[in-house]
């Protein structure tokens, strides 16, 4: 397994983590989710400017750095709020399966497989973790492009009578805040291999292709029926066949659910990083 965690893993990185709540998003917040997605690229490619100036690898190094009464304080909230948050949205991606594919299996126990999945890839440490996140965004953000790409004949462009509001983009933002902060805690300054270009590339990419995926939504299915559906993204995937394939929203819903299983496997390398930090003498 390498021990060094690479640029083009941490620009992959970011863009399963931007991506992830796609499926989630109502169709007439396309724009505010672009917006969201581009600021938090902003917020990370401020941090590196900040960490060159303080020579630090990643935030685990700056917290090295505080008195030693405040890291283990701060060990310890990391290893909580990484539970919480891996927990959190193992639940909320099982109730997403239970109300789609796996519509027999008790969201429980999705959450369990899913859970156990993610710590059993956690478990091969970070630098292990960010090399499998550069073929799963390959693999998704392809897919993703062939979606949209494969439905353009049934677009309609509809009217938009919602306008930018400042207030969503600043939720989806503060809502994207905990991940981003998971993903610094491993991004920092390196002379050696420098993260800025794979970064902004990963982040980018991923803002645009949310933004584009939650607009199909109102294109293919219309802006009162996406309006009313729990899941108008996935909805949305299902206008084409694939080969033989005939309910396309399944493997459209199979790549980002992988980008979720990113967020909980990073949120538990977190909860393993900061418990062996919190022993260590």
């Amino acid at each position: 397994m390498p021990d060094k965690i690479f640029p083009y893993g941490r620009g992959a990185m970011l863009f399963l983590l931007i991506l992830a709540p796609t499926l989630f998003l109502s169709a007439n917040d396309w724009l505010h989710a672009l917006c969201a997605g581009l600021l938090l690229v902003l917020i990370a490619l401020l941090w590196l400017a900040i960490a060159k100036r303080l020579q630090v690898c990643d935030l685990w190094t700056l917290i090295g750095r505080t008195p030693h009464g405040i890291k283990q304080t701060l060990y310890v909230v990391l290893m909580l709020s990484s539970a919480i948050y891996a927990v959190y949205t193992a639940w909320h991606s099982a109730v997403f399966l239970s109300q789609t594919a796996l519509k027999l299996w008790p969201v429980w126990l999705a959450t369990l497989g899913l859970l156990i999945i993610c710590w059993l890839i956690a478990k091969q440490g970070s630098p292990a973790l960010f090399l499998w996140a550069i073929p799963t965004a390959w693999v998704t953000g392809l897919t993703a492009i062939l979606s949209l790409a494969l439905s353009l004949p049934d677009w309609q462009m509809p009217d938009f009578s919602g306008t930018l509001l400042f207030p969503s983009i600043l939720q989806q933002t503060l809502d994207g805040i905990p991940i981003l902060i998971a993903f610094l805690l491993f991004t920092g300054f390196d002379s050696e291999l420098p993260q800025g270009r794979a970064i902004a590339f990963g982040g980018i990419f991923a803002a645009v292709l949310t933004g584009l995926t939650v607009f199909r939504a109102n294109a293919v299915l219309g802006a009162n029926c996406a309006r009313v559906l729990t899941y108008p993204a996935y909805a949305a995937a299902g206008v084409f066949q694939v080969g033989a394939l005939a309910r396309s929203e399944i493997l459209f819903g199979g790549i980002f659910f992988l980008c979720l299983a990113a967020r909980i496997t990073l949120s538990i390398t977190i909860l393993q990083t900061a418990y062996a930090a919190l022993r260590k003498k």
